[in-house]
């Protein structure tokens, strides 16, 4: 595969931005205005360089941490298709919670990256998609028939050393919002570490060292909170670990 870096290639798309991706991180989004999510946009522009459409796709070393919509797709001479990139949840609390913890320095080796790829593509095969309806409007995903036709495009492209692709790399910084966390922030003071048992925990504990003086009834609502404590810890240990592995790649960067 003829791999090129330079953006004045005809088959080449314009990357905005150029060389990272910031995700701004909070401690609870849904309460602080927003749709309660961390996400960003990047936006692939057909600079007219050449007549014909440029096809593209968006990778990441990360899959199951972002979603990106739409991965891929074809842009039209002087168009621009916007990529929406978002954070999932899960892995936005286990960021956040390494911040509280450790500061944003325990941030800012991510080892997460993506790649826009981009290359051209025949009059036949962009005529396919052409005046076609996107699921969800402008920027939503094409239909299953196109979405297969360009998975076999790239498919083919990957092992084809005679079409030209252009790859294109960009980092990823989390960055906490420290304005929108401050009042909350505050509000937490005295409280528990994020690595803290849960609350519950200790309480469950209590109660039962005075199991022998409990009815039937009490004993099996007690057995019921048992199995609500176990996957409390169960995801708590997954949390840890997740922490554990940010850590881990922070030291790597580190050293």
């Amino acid at each position: 595969q003829n791999i090129t870096t330079m953006s004045s290639l005809p088959h080449a798309l314009e990357i905005d931005p150029e060389s990272s991706l910031q995700f701004t991180i909070t401690r609870d989004p849904a309460t602080d205005g927003s749709d309660g999510s961390s996400r960003c946009t990047m936006t692939l522009r057909h600079p007219g360089h050449t007549k014909g459409y440029l096809a593209f796709k968006v990778k990441t070393t990360q899959p199951r941490r972002y979603l990106v919509r739409p991965n891929q797709g074809i842009v039209a001479p002087n168009s621009s298709e916007t990529v929406s990139i978002l954070l999932v949840d899960k892995d936005r609390q286990v960021l956040y919670s390494t911040y509280e913890r450790l500061g944003q320095s325990a941030l800012d080796h991510s080892k997460d990256k993506f790649l826009v790829q981009s290359c051209a593509v025949s009059d036949d095969f962009s005529a396919k998609f052409q005046n076609e309806p996107r699921m969800g409007g402008e920027g939503g995903q094409y239909k299953k028939e196109l979405v297969e036709e360009l998975t076999a495009m790239w498919n083919k492209a990957s092992s084809d050393s005679n079409l030209p692709v252009y790859n294109k790399k960009l980092h990823v910084r989390h960055v906490v919002d420290t304005g929108a966390n401050a009042a909350a922030i505050k509000g937490a003071n005295g409280a528990a570490a994020s690595s803290s048992l849960p609350a519950s925990f200790q309480e469950g504990v209590d109660k039962r060292n005075n199991a022998d003086k409990m009815s039937p009834e009490q004993l099996t609502d007690e057995v019921a909170s048992l199995r609500r404590k176990y996957d409390e810890l169960v995801a708590f240990s997954v949390n840890l670990t997740a922490e554990r592995d940010i850590l881990n790649n922070t030291l790597e960067q580190t050293k």
